[in-house]
């Protein structure tokens, strides 16, 4: 019996679960170019440090623990003393919707004039190689503070883009 190519090609994707179910598929926008940036070469920022330029490539958070570091704004989520956090006060970006990309489970604040920016939409999937979380944020031109709390880990890949 002749079996059309066709049909051969949909046994196959049915078949095959990793093709049915392929990666970072729980991500709500494709963020291709985000991940990207994560996994190439980052800029080292210690906890604390002031940037005098935005980084064009992801930067690599180095976070105290929860209990040893007091962070610039309270923050929308309670800092757990047993997880890392940090931050770092970067310049202002042009005004517009910006993505933060982690490459790891943590929580972002961002706060601009003295008060926590609201965030318009997030995504995420613990299961995207390099990329664990994104969170869209609409920012004005002026300077910020990026507080990263509660990450299992003490370092962490932040990337900051303009939303697309």
């Amino acid at each position: 019996m002749k079996v059309s190519p066709s049909i051969l090609l949909l046994a196959m994707v049915f078949a095959s679960p990793a093709l049915a179910d392929p990666i970072c598929s729980k991500l709500a926008w494709p963020l291709d170019k985000e991940r990207a940036l994560l996994q190439g070469t980052t800029q080292q920022v210690p906890s604390g440090a002031t940037l005098e330029t935005l980084p064009a490539g992801a930067m690599t958070f180095l976070l105290k623990p929860g209990a040893q570091i007091t962070l610039p704004h309270a923050s929308q989520k309670p800092t757990d003393p047993t997880k890392f956090a940090g931050f770092a006060n970067l310049p202002a970006p042009d005004a517009g919707d910006f993505l933060i990309s982690l490459s790891s489970e943590a929580w972002i604040d961002v706060i601009q004039d003295g008060a926590l920016a609201s965030s318009s939409a997030h995504t995420g999937d613990a299961n995207c190689p390099g990329l664990s979380k994104s969170v869209r944020f609409t920012l004005v031109n002026k300077p910020l503070t990026l507080q990263i709390s509660n990450s299992p880990v003490a370092q962490i890949e932040v990337v900051i883009t303009p939303a697309h």
